[in-house]
């Protein structure tokens, strides 16, 4: 298989868990905000507070998955590692896009939702939609290839040689976290940076966790299944 033919294996694999997932934060948070709306004026999104800080640990979790459960998988069945690599991030791309556009067009129905709202909440509006999607995305992939260098580093050298790597390796998600996070209130922040050069920032430490994760698994010997 090529890597487009992975790229859309992997895709049909994760459609349901996206969906769910997706569901997930939409009704509960629209449960929660449901109760907001009518006890109090809501001065904070709980959408971006809550939907916006987990669908980045989601995305570190599928590039951990990549590499802990799929590794294997597809190399027994002839792909090459070079086409799971490209395929893999590619997936990581892709994913990232999608929650990115989930997130700002789901803060923009909460906005609608509520009949009144606190000083503090973050009215959404086309630019603010633009801001968030601006930093969600660089983020959400900051943080896969984070996971999937880490997942490569445990694999390829154990528990205690793994170790070694875990700091380059979360690097990407842990300064993308520092330079375009999210407020208290939902909104989001640029820190430290002006915005342009943190988006630089971003996109250059991701890279750089990509070609360490390429660096990894692209000779890496795949481990035999365990039996009992």
């Amino acid at each position: 298989m090529n890597a487009r033919t992975v790229l859309m294996t992997l895709l049909r694999m994760y459609r349901p868990i996206l969906l769910w997932f997706g569901a997930t934060l939409v009704v509960g948070v629209a449960i929660g905000d449901l109760v907001l709306d009518i006890f109090a004026e809501p001065a904070f999104s709980l959408w971006m507070f809550v939907a916006g800080s987990a669908v980045k640990y989601w995305l570190g979790v599928i590039g951990v998955m990549l590499v802990s459960l799929h590794l294997r998988q597809f190399v027994a069945a002839g792909v090459t590692r070079r086409a799971l690599i490209a395929a893999g991030l590619a997936l990581g791309v892709l994913v990232s896009l999608g929650v990115g556009v989930l997130i700002t067009l789901g803060h923009g129905l909460e906005d609608r939702s509520f009949s009144t709202v606190g000083a503090g909440y973050p009215a959404w509006s086309p630019s603010v939609a633009v801001s968030e999607f601006g930093h969600v995305f660089p983020t959400c992939l900051a943080f896969f290839v984070s996971g999937a260098a880490a997942a490569a580093g445990f694999y390829r050298f154990g528990a205690w040689g793994g170790l070694a790597v875990v700091v380059p390796a979360i690097l990407p998600g842990l300064l993308s976290e520092e330079l375009l996070g999210i407020s208290g209130t939902g909104g989001v922040l640029t820190r430290n940076l002006p915005y342009a050069a943190a988006l630089a920032v971003s996109f250059g430490v991701s890279v750089l966790g990509g070609l360490l994760y390429q660096w990894l698994i692209r000779d890496v010997a795949i481990r035999r299944a365990t039996t009992r």
